[in-house]
């Protein structure tokens, strides 16, 4: 007798059992008609939203630490910049004053000396706090000589033969000058300044 190994589903019959066709092949399952696969999905909404968060985070990490990076090789160069102007100013104002002759005026912005006894010859150091720049002016030649930019704070002070204060031009045989400058870095000036300080001998003035 013919045993019937099939299920009748919606009107069709589909084997419930099906060896497949070829040695070493297992049992397999078909899918009726019309069912949908679950294999493939999309992302969600909130897989979506944590995604981006993530990403954005990320990104603004990268992006702080590259400024951080760039302001601190702003710093460096900035140290260096100032440390170099600094130190050429210093050294161009005492060979200048050493070689001076007289003290003529004094005040603790400005420096008038008369230069190396020429006659009607004067040289003139004055720091000027709008333009924050420290300049030398020679009337003999009348050209103007920029010593240092971004100078924040200058203020010269005399002394007399004895190293005492003193305000008397006849008196001053020592001038003390120091000052600040800084430099920018992305619009704030807080993190690069630099000081120097000096005390310059006028050697052509006796004691």
């Amino acid at each position: 007798m013919k045993l019937n190994t099939s299920k009748q589903m919606h009107g069709a019959y589909h084997p419930l059992n099906s060896s497949p066709v070829g040695p070493g092949a297992g049992p397999r399952t078909l899918i009726a008609p019309g069912a949908c696969s679950n294999a493939i999905v999309g992302m969600t909404l909130i897989e979506m939203l944590v995604a981006v968060a993530v990403g954005s985070l990320i990104l603004m990490v990268v992006a702080m630490v590259f400024m951080n990076s760039t302001r601190a090789f702003a710093a460096v160069s900035n140290y260096v910049s100032m440390d170099s102007d600094s130190r050429n100013a210093l050294d161009h104002m005492s060979q200048e004053i050493r070689q001076a002759g007289n003290l003529v005026a004094f005040s603790p912005t400005q420096l008038k000396f008369g230069y190396r006894a020429q006659t009607n010859s004067f040289l003139v150091f004055n720091w000027d706090a709008t333009s924050s720049q420290l300049t030398e002016w020679n009337t003999a030649d009348t050209t103007t000589n920029i010593l240092l930019k971004g100078c924040d704070q200058l203020a010269f002070s005399l002394y007399n033969g004895s190293f005492a204060p003193t305000t008397n031009c006849a008196q001053g045989k020592g001038i003390s000058v120091s000052w600040k400058c800084s430099r920018t870095i992305l619009g704030s000036k807080s993190t690069t300044e630099d000081m120097q300080q000096a005390l310059i001998i006028i050697r052509n003035k006796p004691l």
